[in-house]
């Protein structure tokens, strides 16, 4: 899962650097200094992993894009056909690549007999369920309900019925990245035992039955018999969390938590921390970046034709352009060779308005309902 989801995120420019950015924005003022150091590490960490990546990887071969080639499946969400063949068999208990290649392929046999049916596609593969024996659909009929495109439906019907052949084709097309992950992981332990402290703190003090409606809509099976449950912490996978029934063992229930994810964040923004709004406001507040902006805002451009357009030499456009990166103002994807095509980030634009707009225009409380605040408000322990 892991190889997986960092070939899957480099080959469509989603980057670790943006997410972030978009962290520090939404959720940043939650964090002291110590804390958001630790969390800019784990992130830089995965930027160099992801670079790495790029290095190892020829992103035009036609076989690795056919099998990572993004698909929509219900609602907004997306999947390739890597993820299904990997994710949807894999066993959590397995670290050594061939006998995790068997385990995948004996969970597959396990669920494409009778007894067991795909129940739906998300993100995460697909989805399997109980049925009784004597009613397992065909595959195609399983397939054929799924919430995707038909082309994507073919490539996951063609896959599963020569599945062995499949997979080995695929892991063979992710081995510089799987032994590159092999390798590398590991130093990520260290940066990793505050999330297994925030964790461990989290499932101590509240039940499952209490944890699954903030794990999130569409993230957990209500029906699961919930008699045991493993934790696993996803790496590339970061940002998700996904709640799901480990079949090769009865009754065990399995919660991938990414190691960036925390209970009860706010999304809309009111936990951004002040300096990286400061950061993207000074980025706005440049003449050469806001003219940037303004440019970026059309087309899609490379530094050369901006700094050609502006009048600007190749250095101070570099820097410009990395700033602007790094603040989240514009989006950055790699063309042919070492060209790095740039456009303007309008989700970024939009979050830093948002919080602009929460932090300076929001009414204050009038002074009639700051009197009946500090009247419910529970004053402190004053027998003691």
């Amino acid at each position: 899962m892991e190889a997986t989801e960092l070939i899957y995120l480099t080959m469509h420019q989603e980057r670790y650097e943006d997410l972030k950015q978009r962290i520090l924005l939404t959720y940043g003022a939650k964090y002291d200094k110590e804390q958001e150091q630790e969390f800019s590490a784990r992130m830089d960490f995965l930027t160099q992993l992801q670079e790495d990546t790029e290095a190892l990887l020829d992103f035009q071969e036609p076989r690795l894009r056919y099998f990572f080639e993004r698909h929509a499946t219900g609602g907004s969400g997306h999947c390739c056909l890597a993820t299904v063949l990997v994710s949807s068999f894999n066993d959590i208990r397995q670290e050594d690549l061939q006998q995790a290649a068997q385990a995948m392929e004996e969970r597959w046999r396990l669920l494409s007999g009778p007894g067991f049916e795909i129940s739906e596609i998300s993100y995460s593969g697909l989805t399997y369920c109980r049925c009784p024996q004597d009613q397992t659909p065909p595959l195609h009929e399983q397939i054929n309900r799924l919430e995707c495109a038909p082309e994507f439906k073919w490539k996951i019907m063609t896959a599963l019925c020569s599945y062995e052949v499949s997979l080995r084709e695929l892991l063979s097309l992710m081995e510089p990245v799987l032994e590159l992950l092999q390798g590398e992981l590991g130093k990520l332990e260290p940066l990793l035992e505050p999330v297994y402290a925030y964790w461990r703190t989290c499932l101590e003090g509240n039940s499952l039955e209490e944890l699954l409606p903030r794990i999130g809509p569409g993230q957990g099976e209500p029906h699961l018999d919930r008699q045991k449950i493993t934790v696993r912490f996803w790496r590339t996978p970061c940002n998700r969390m996904f709640l799901g029934e480990n079949w090769g063992v009865p009754g065990e229930i399995v919660a991938y938590i990414g190691i960036i994810v925390e209970l009860d964040d706010a999304p809309d923004g009111s936990q951004a921390s002040d300096q990286v709004i400061c950061s993207m406001l000074r980025a706005i507040g440049d003449n050469s970046k806001f003219s940037i902006l303004k440019l970026l805002r059309k087309e899609r451009m490379y530094g050369q034709e901006i700094g050609e357009r502006l009048g600007l030499h190749h250095g101070p456009v570099t820097r410009h352009l990395s700033s602007l990166y790094r603040s989240g103002l514009v989006s950055m994807e790699k063309g042919n060779g070492r060209v790095c095509y740039y456009t303007i980030n309008r989700k970024g634009l939009r979050r830093l308005l948002e919080v602009l707009d929460q932090v300076f225009l929001e009414e204050p409380a009038g002074p009639q309902e700051e009197e009946i605040q500090e009247s419910l408000s529970v004053p402190g322990d004053e027998t003691g």
